[in-house]
């Protein structure tokens, strides 16, 4: 168990560093000169790319959208970029005589940690007294003209002041637990303003490119930091476990460029592109690359200044009107363990508290229990810790009633159904999946604990159709996949280790064509490879047919009853004698012919014709070739299949229906029912994410 730490220490104490003090009267006295003329000048209008979506390498930044977590940008964050461009969008660039082009020409190096530069001559006349003897952060603080002017839209503009102090207002809510993190880490305290920058201290904030959480990662980054992202977690809307990463981040960071103005710019822009710009530029001055035409990107360029701002505003609330700002009470829980797969529903009742409270405390867990397999802990209201450890003895279940079961490659939820005889919207309900939601290959999903449904002994084997010459590849193993919705040859092959253009050679498939749900694909594997993680079927658990072969058409026509002849023409025949004789339609001898229906038949011509048994005449009894007559076994056996493995193919249905396929000419063809979407096959795909 571990609490949250106590309010012990207030965020807004006296400075850490005594000696910014004469420094910062020498600035507001430069200043008071400068910035009048630094203000008119203003930044190139880029546009705004928004709060935590620029970059390669930061947690925010730059990767594909991850389709785990789509977000829609806040209210709160979208007010605050049109509040940043009008203020900062929209305005010319400075040329300077050596050539250079800045975005600004900002005041000369005036920091916390570094000497003043020269004074610069008056331009204009402004009151900036309220800048002297401000308590200033334990960050480095230069006072760029963008840091004033963030200053003055937090504390003179109406939307500003509304904006930080809800910021201000939240503060608190994780302070403690943030601030003992950079404490234990030998951090800054005031990198907690990053995360008020970030998210305003949201732990379930989304951005539209995919960045989560009070620190905004992004899945890869998360996932490198050590934030599992499943099915089931999302650690990176964890408070304390991405509060942890984002410290370690920091300071390696801070570590690699030395400044914490060009960390936090490397983790807003990500440090690779930072890297770059410095080599580019031969700088290593955060505030130089920020003044300088493409050298940072426009997030970038505020992006410091706003944290310093934020963090200046803070530590001197009473100066800037702030002082009656009522702080939230900080969150304070318990750690309790609990068994793999519990619903939070049963640690509410066990800790007699609203359901949405655990939700609020466990953000991290995405399905509303906790992960299958070993006991994970859970967050509860820290005064509700003994009433917890009293009742649940008798409020968790006595045995399991749920197992775990990890999805291979090509198994569905249907699958899944069939298997242990639960209903497939049960499985989405146990596993929080949605009516469309799929899971993909390796997810660990919940199943009812309930006796297997028995198999049918005499259950026959799928049939699969593969084309002639390939039985057999030195070697390799020969497996075979049933293709599932969503699937593409190209990811196929990527699973099993195969080349796309040898799936191709081994299968009759276009690879520019869908595959469809129910095909089979033969596949010759290395026998190292894991298949485990697959729904593969061996050569013994298939009856293999030769696309073409007298067994393949035999097989099929008997699944509508019917048995293949091959029929020699003779004297006086016609199609049309032909099909009243055997009871076949024109069109289909013609079709299955691939003839003219107006053709000209001559004696000794062959005919395959598909007959009812009874049609056949004694005499061609011998030749007919039907699927009861096969053997099992080798290439020439059959089967029933379906769209489903094991599934009885519906014995209404042919490729050669009479009633549906065989028309006269004149006939018409059926309309369509008014809007009538296409019929899908009844294969719910479950096996590809969100991606």
């Amino acid at each position: 168990m571990r609490f949250l730490a106590p309010r012990d220490t207030p965020l807004y104490g006296p400075p850490v560093r005594s000696a910014c003090r004469p420094i910062l009267a020498h600035s507001v006295a430069v200043l008071s000169a400068a910035v009048p003329g630094i203000m008119g000048l203003g930044i190139v209008g880029l546009g705004i790319v928004g709060l935590g979506i620029v970059g390669l390498a930061h947690p925010a930044r730059a990767q594909a959208p991850d389709p785990l977590v789509p977000g829609e940008e806040s209210e709160e964050l979208r007010n605050l970029r049109e509040m940043e461009r009008e203020v900062f969008g929209g305005q010319a660039l400075v040329e300077l005589p050596d050539g250079e082009v800045r975005v600004s020409a900002g005041p000369p190096a005036v920091t916390s940690d570094a000497p003043a530069g020269r004074p610069l001559e008056a331009r204009a006349s402004r009151d900036l007294s309220w800048m002297r003897g401000l308590t200033l952060p334990d960050l480095p603080v230069r006072w760029d003209d963008r840091v004033v002017r963030y200053i003055e839209m937090f504390t003179q503009t109406p939307r500003g002041r509304r904006h930080l102090e809800a910021w201000l207002r939240r503060v608190d809510r994780y302070g403690p637990a943030i601030r003992q993190v950079l404490r234990d880490r030998g951090l800054p305290r005031d990198l907690i303003f990053v995360a008020m920058v970030e998210s305003g201290f949201d732990p379930t904030a989304r951005s539209h490119a995919g960045a989560v959480g009070m620190w905004q990662f992004v899945r890869r980054t998360g996932e490198e930091l050590g934030l599992t992202v499943d099915h089931w977690v999302d650690l990176r809307n964890d408070p304390e476990a991405s509060t942890d990463a984002a410290a370690r981040y920091l300071g390696m960071l801070h570590r690699r460029f030395g400044t914490w103005e060009l960390a936090l710019a490397a983790y807003n822009m990500g440090y690779g592109a930072l890297l770059r710009s410095i080599r580019k530029y031969n700088t290593n001055d955060y505030w130089e690359l920020s003044h300088l035409e493409s050298g940072l990107p426009y997030e970038t360029n505020l992006y410091v200044a706003k944290i310093l701002a934020c963090a200046i505003i803070a530590h001197n609330r009473e100066r800037f009107g702030f002082g009656d700002v009522a702080f939230e009470e900080p969150l304070r829980w318990a750690h309790v363990e609990v068994t793999g797969g519990t619903p939070l529903g049963t640690v509410a009742r066990a800790a007699q508290v609203e359901l949405s409270t655990l939700r609020d405390l466990n953000p991290a867990l995405r399905r509303g229990r906790t992960p299958p397999g070993a006991a994970s802990r859970v967050r509860i209201p820290a005064d509700r810790e003994a009433r917890f450890q009293e009742r649940w003895a008798r409020v968790r279940p006595g045995r399991p009633v749920n197992r775990e079961h990890v999805l291979r490659f090509g198994e569905t939820l249907a699958d899944l159904a069939r298997e242990t005889g639960a209903r497939e919207d049960e499985l989405r309900e146990l596993n929080g999946l949605g009516e469309e939601e799929r899971a993909g290959v390796g997810t660990v999903l919940l199943v009812p604990v309930r006796p297997r449904p028995r198999r049918d002994a005499d259950g026959e084997r799928p049939v699969v159709s593969v084309p002639p010459g390939v039985e057999v590849v030195p070697g390799r193993r020969r497996v075979f996949y049933r293709v599932v919705r969503g699937d593409s040859a190209a990811e196929i092959a990527r699973f099993f280790r195969v080349s796309p253009a040898e799936l191709r050679a081994w299968n009759r498939v276009d690879p520019d064509a869908e595959l469809q749900s129910g095909m089979f694909l033969q596949l010759f594997v290395q026998p190292s490879l894991d298949l485990s993680r697959a729904v593969v079927l061996s050569p013994d658990e298939v009856q293999v047919l030769e696309i073409g072969s007298d067994a393949f058409f035999a097989y099929h026509e008997g699944q509508s009853g019917r048995v293949r002849v091959r029929y020699e023409v003779q004297a006086g025949d016609t199609l049309s004698s032909i099909g009243q004789r055997f009871g076949i339609r024109v069109s289909s001898l013609a079709r299955i012919n691939q003839i003219a229906q107006s053709a000209t038949l001559h004696v000794g011509d062959a005919l395959i014709v598909y007959a009812e048994p009874s049609r056949v005449p004694p005499e061609l009894r011998p030749d007919a070739v039907s699927g009861d007559a096969l053997e099992p076994g080798g290439e020439a056996t059959v089967e029933r299949t379906g769209p489903e493995l094991g599934a009885p193919r519906d014995e209404t249905a042919s490729d050669d229906d009479d009633d549906a396929g065989d028309l006269e000419s004149g006939d018409r063809l059926p309309a369509p029912e008014p809007d009538a979407p296409p019929v899908a096959p009844d294969d719910p795909a479950e096996q590809h994410p969100e991606g």
